[in-house]
Formats: C-alpha cells, structure tokens, sequence
C-alpha cells in the first residue's frame, strides 16, 4: 500500500500500532506509553479487570495509580471506598501507586512521566492538556482501562485532523484558556466533533507551555478526538528546561491533507467565562460583566500551577481581595506549592485573606451555588473562568473586565476615600 503523507496526530498514533500505513478512518490497535488510573475510576477499572478474569496487570510499567489517601477521609463510605482501592491495585500487582499529589497529569508532567512524542489514556477529562507539550492525551472508558490492564490494545479509528494556525498578537491578559474559546467559535463545533486538532502558526510561539496546556485541556468541551500543539523553537526551549529524560517532538509531514485549515488571529481573542448554563452558553467577560460573585475557588484539574499562584497573588496583593468574597486556592501538586512556598507566593495569597488548601482537596467541597472555579469542568451551578477573571472577581465581587478593575482606586490610596472639595 502505497504511503500516504501524516498529520502529526496520525504519526503519533503510527508510533503506537503495530499497523502499517495508517491513513484518516482506519480502525487499528494502539498501546499507550502510560496508562493514568484516578482513585474513582481507577477502582471501576481494576474491579472490571477482575470481572473480566484479569489477574495481574499485563505491564505495570506502564501503569500509574493515584490514590487520595494523602488527605483525611471524609466520611466511612470514604475511606472504604480506598481500602477497596488499594486492595484492588495489590492483587492486580500494580506497582506505581501516588498519594494523590494534586492534579493527576500535573504530576505526570512535573516528574516527566509523560514527554512529548507519547501517548496517554485515561478517564480523567482534562486527559487533552497533555497536548499542550506535544503528546497526546484520549480518553477512554472504564472497560478501556480494564481491557489495557489486560495487555489489550486499545481500539481507536484515526482521526481526520484539522490545522488551526495562530497568527497575530493576544490582547493583555487573555490566556491559552480563551485561546481555545476563540478557535472553537472561528472553526465551529460541527468541525471539529469527532476530528483531531493540530495547532501551529507563528503566533503560538506567544504562548508559553502552561498557556497551550491550558488551551488543550479546554478541548474536550468541543468533542474533539485529540489535540497537540505542533513544536516550535519557544516550546522546545521551555521543554528542554522541564524535560530531563529523551523525547522526540513529531510533525506533520509535508503535504499531509487536512479536513479543514485555518488562520486565527490572536487578536480576536477575549477573556471568556462559562455560565453555570454550560459551555454550550460561553460568554466574553464583557458580556457576563456585572454577575455578582462571593466565593472564588482558584485550582482542580491542572488549572492551579505555579504561574497561576503568582498572578492570582500580584492580582489580589495589588487590589486587595473583597471582604465579602471568599477565596480558596488548591495548587496543582506539591511540586507547585513547595515552589510557591519557597518563593513566598502562598505567604502572599494568605496575608491577602485567601484560603490555601493542600494538593488533592477536592474542588467541589469548596464549592456553592454562584461561585467561581477555574476547573475544566465544573460543579453545577457554578461559573468558569480563568485564572485573571477569578483572581479580579475576588476582588470585585463580581465578575468584571481586569481593566475596569484597573481604572478603579487603589484600596489602600490615601485619595480612595477623600471626595472633591467644593469649588
């Protein structure tokens, strides 16, 4: 069979089937480099493992469970639900067992267990930010997982991919996170449901690593198969200064034929934020600005890592967090919040009224109705927004544009208290 020139998605995927030639619509086999077991789905998946006849995992090596045990059980059901888990992960042989550390893939890419070039399966939806370095992220189902425990390979028809090319300057403050908002309203739902997408352009060197992580882990709010951040000089030269081990960034090759392209400028590109309605019914922050916020959870599903603690920190130090709002911050790992401690950054968040919360406290008991999280996904009744958007709402008390938060005094100015003298 005559070769038929890849996107970067389906070299990828070529890398990991033992089929020949693979082209858009082919159904084939693929075996992951990791495997990323959480403590909710991963007890489903072990328990279907042993339903299915499984006795021990085909390759733990290729296996690594996250467990919640770092943190108090909140009640019996709880703590039996780990003891299960933990039973579970020994008669399965599973050797890679991680106190929850924070975000499951956070601590996948702060200690290298995932490189660009590879693949990753899970059920967990931020699974796609993985693109964000050049690797990709699917996302399978329980019986997925078992049936890979089992040495199995996973079951997936290619992707037909579309290019999105990023040209132009971003407004300030607008994040990878309103990046995507922007991609998926320029190319459309229909377009990319189902299809794999390849980000490129000059303009993506604008966006630092934690941005195209943030922008891929969006991804799955458009239905899409994949995503990666094709590699350029910038991302390379931040890689290299994360990445201890080998790694092999793949490109599309010349020629490849793609579902759709496009160019978008960056400089379309606005603050976003996601009513408690859903993604379905996003809003620019202009268009949400008014909506009164009183609590602020900053954290969950690697949206909480060391760049987000210090902007979230110079935005509250500078403005001075709204008494009547309450604010909690989960850092993504403990990598992250040792960073932050030792560079003062948590000292900073604490003195400015928010709540710090260690790695692995789950977002949704921090939670109310009305407040604002920066998750990927949310608890219902609750908005989405960036880091930005919810660091100013804390300040706010509502959600508004950074800028007219800007325009307003200072809290501590000795002139934001003094009205004009007659004249």
């Amino acid at each position: 069979m005559p070769h038929t020139p890849q996107t970067a998605v389906t070299r990828l995927l070529q890398g990991v089937t033992a089929a020949r030639n693979i082209a858009p619509g082919d159904r084939i086999g693929v075996q992951p480099h990791l495997i990323v077991l959480g403590p909710r789905d991963g007890l489903a998946a072990l328990k279907a493992f042993r339903l299915a006849g499984g006795d021990k995992v085909a390759d733990p090596a290729r296996v690594v469970l996250f467990s919640d045990d770092n943190l108090p059980a909140p009640d019996a059901a709880a703590a039996g639900r780990r003891k299960q888990l933990m039973d579970a992960a020994a008669q399965a042989g599973v050797t890679r067992i991680i106190a929850r550390a924070g975000c499951e893939l956070a601590h996948c890419l702060d200690n290298a267990l995932v490189v660009p070039g590879e693949l990753a399966v899970s059920n967990l939806p931020e699974i796609h930010l993985l693109g964000g370095i050049g690797a990709l992220g699917l996302r399978g189902t329980v019986r997925d997982l078992a049936g890979l425990l089992a040495g199995r390979p996973l079951s997936v028809t290619v992707p037909q991919s579309v290019r999105a090319d990023l040209a132009g300057q971003r407004q300030a403050l607008v994040s990878g996170r309103d990046v995507f908002f922007t991609l998926r309203r320029e190319l459309g739902r229909d377009r990319l449901l189902g299809r794999a997408l390849e980000i490129g352009g000059d303009g993506l060197a604008t966006l630092a690593l934690h941005e195209r992580m943030g922008l891929c882990a969006q991804a799955a709010h458009a239905g899409v198969a994949g995503v990666m951040c094709l590699p350029d000089r910038a991302g390379v030269a931040e890689l290299n200064k994360r990445i201890a081990r080998p790694y092999t960034t793949i490109e599309p090759e010349k020629d490849a034929a793609y579902a759709h392209r496009a160019t978008a400028d960056l400089a379309h590109a606005q603050i976003s934020v996601v009513p408690p309605e859903g993604v379905d019914q996003w809003r620019t922050i202009g268009e949400a600005s008014g909506e009164p916020v009183r609590r602020v959870v900053i954290g969950g599903q690697s949206t909480c890592g060391h760049e987000a603690l210090k902007t979230a920190a110079e935005i509250i130090k500078l403005r001075r967090k709204s008494p009547q709002v309450e604010c909690a911050i989960v850092p993504d790992s403990r990598e992250v919040y040792e960073s932050a401690l030792a560079h003062d950054v948590i000292g900073q968040l604490v003195e400015g009224g928010v709540h710090v919360y260690p790695p692995g406290t789950p977002v949704a008991s921090l939670c109310g109705d009305g407040a604002l999280v920066t998750c990927v996904t949310g608890e219902a009744n609750c908005w989405r927004a960036g880091i930005v958007a919810a660091a100013t709402a804390a300040c706010a008390g509502a959600i508004v544009h950074p800028e007219r938060l800007d325009q307003q005094p200072h809290r501590d100015s000795k002139l934001s208290g003094r009205r004009p003298k007659p004249t």
